[in-house]
C-alpha cells in the first residue's frame, strides 16, 4: 500500500480550479487498488468535501488533512483521527497583539469562516471554498472557541513586510508557514502538512518510503521533504523543485496521473 499525498491548489486541481477527468480517474484508479489517498491543505475540511466527493472518498475511506495537517479526517465515517489547536491564550495573545500590523485575519470555526471585518481576503475564501462567512469585531479580543490556524491576508508586499512580527514573535512557539504571495500562517507548534503525514502512516502502518506527497507551494516543503518520494510539479516554486525526488508535468497537464502511472499503477 501506498499513501499518496496530493496538496490542492496548483497540484490537484489546474488552473480553472478543477479536477481533470484524467488525475480523477487515475486516482480512483489507485485508491481501487488498494493504496490510501489523502488530501492534504491548508484549506478547513468543509472546504474539501466536494473535491473528496469528485474522488469518490466515501468509497475506498479517503484522508483530508486540512489546516496544513492539523487536523485529519476519515471522509467516509467523518472520523478525526487528529485534531490540533493553538492553545486560546496563544491564539489570543497573537490575535491582539498583531492588530498593529497591516494583515487581515481569517479564521475557521466549523463551516463558518470568521474574521473581525469584512475584507476581500475573506470574500476571496468563502467563493473558492463555497463557505458561509461571519463577521465579529471583538473576536481579537474575546476568542471564544478552539481554532487550527490563524490566516494573516494582504497584498505580497505588506505580507513581505508584516510576516517578520509574526516570526520574530512568536516563531519558537508555533509552526509558520508563507502558503501563498498574499497568505501568512500560523499554527500549532511542529505542525505541519509533512507531519500529517507521519501520523497517518503510523495509523496506518504505512512505511515512510512508500508515501509518494505531489506539491507545488511553500508550505508544500516539508510534505515534499518527509515523503519517501516528493513530487513537484512543472509549475512549483523553485525551492520546491530543488529538494524533489522527481519534477512530473504542471497541473494543467495532469501531473500527478503522469507520475502515478508510470511508477505506482
Amino acid at each position: 500500500m501506498k499513501l499518496i499525498a496530493v496538496d490542492v491548489d496548483g497540484t490537484l486541481i489546474n488552473s480553472k480550479n478543477q479536477i481533470s477527468k484524467k488525475t480523477k480517474d487515475t486516482l480512483i484508479k489507485a485508491a481501487k487498488n488498494g493504496n490510501k489517498i489523502v488530501i492534504v491543505s491548508g484549506r478547513p475540511a468543509p472546504g474539501l468535501s466536494a473535491l473528496a466527493e469528485e474522488l469518490e472518498f466515501d468509497k475506498f475511506h479517503g484522508l483530508l488533512s486540512s489546516n496544513n495537517g492539523s487536523t485529519i479526517t476519515d471522509f467516509a465515517s467523518g472520523e478525526i483521527l487528529a485534531d490540533h489547536f493553538l492553545d486560546m491564550d496563544l491564539a489570543r495573545k497573537i490575535l491582539k497583539e498583531s492588530q498593529k500590523i497591516d494583515l487581515d485575519i481569517v479564521l475557521s470555526h466549523g463551516d463558518i469562516l470568521i474574521s473581525d471585518k469584512s475584507h476581500k481576503y475573506l470574500d476571496h475564501e468563502v467563493r473558492l471554498l463555497k463557505l458561509q462567512s461571519k463577521i465579529i469585531p471583538d473576536v481579537r479580543e474575546n476568542l471564544s472557541f478552539k481554532i487550527n490556524k490563524i490566516l494573516f491576508a494582504g497584498e505580497p508586499e505588506k505580507v513581505d513586510k508584516y510576516y517578520p512580527f509574526l516570526e520574530e514573535n512568536y516563531g519558537e512557539i508555533t509552526s509558520q508557514v508563507r502558503s501563498h504571495a498574499y497568505n501568512y500562517e500560523v499554527m500549532p507548534k511542529g505542525l505541519s502538512k509533512g507531519a500529517s503525514l507521519l501520523e497517518i502512516a503510523k495509523f496506518y502502518r504505512i512505511k515512510r518510503e512508500d508515501i509518494v506527497a505531489f506539491g507545488d507551494e511553500l508550505n508544500d516543503l516539508t510534505m515534499i521533504e518527509t515523503a519517501g518520494v516528493g513530487v513537484a510539479m512543472a509549475n512549483a516554486v523553485d525551492d520546491l523543485k530543488e529538494i524533489a525526488d522527481y519534477i512530473t508535468l504542471s497541473n494543467d497537464e495532469d501531473g500527478i496521473a503522469y507520475y502515478l502511472d508510470r511508477f505506482v499503477l
